[in-house]
């Protein structure tokens, strides 16, 4: 009798994971359509806003590191003057080049970031005004690979950061 009751259990814990029970058949009520339109305006005003900072992140930057390399190259206290692709990493501000391509790294993270996110809220927006399973899986896909991105951003950072950590002592 316990084995029997410990199998049926068992069967029934087996199926709460089967992609076809009723967990993942789920109907979305008026609430829960509300908040997914809610998260997939305030997702689309996040992408447009961390495309727009990332770019002019970019574009500053370059700005910066041109206007470097000039002021090396004519009024610069360099005995040797540098030119070409070599310039951009090396000459008498360095530190600050480095600085600016980190920058240019972190406006392109902000970029990939922006457009997932601004993919996640247009998939969602059309799947939810279609009524559309396939769409609202699209959706989801979308945010997964937005997540994928942050998380990725964060764990490059901390090895940075512990890396300088474990230089400075």
């Amino acid at each position: 009798m316990e084995q029997e009751q410990f199998q049926h259990e068992h069967q029934q814990s087996s199926t709460d994971l089967n992609p076809a029970s009723s967990l993942f058949q789920m109907n979305l009520d008026a609430h829960n359509s509300y908040n997914l339109r809610s998260a997939s305006s305030w997702a689309k005003v996040l992408g447009v806003c961390g495309a727009i900072t990332g770019s002019i992140l970019i574009v500053l930057m370059l700005i910066l590191l041109s206007k470097v390399n000039e002021v090396s190259r004519y009024g610069g206290y360099s005995y040797r003057r540098s030119s070409g692709f070599g310039s951009l990493f090396s000459g008498p501000s360095e530190q600050l080049k480095l600085g600016a391509w980190i920058m240019i790294i972190t406006g392109i993270i902000f970029v990939v970031g922006g457009i997932f996110s601004y993919h996640f809220g247009n998939k969602i927006t059309a799947a939810l005004r279609a009524n559309d399973q396939n769409g609202l899986n699209n959706g989801f896909a979308a945010l997964r690979n937005y997540f994928a991105v942050r998380a990725i951003t964060v764990i490059l950072v901390m090895i940075i950061l512990l890396m300088n950590l474990a230089n400075s002592l």
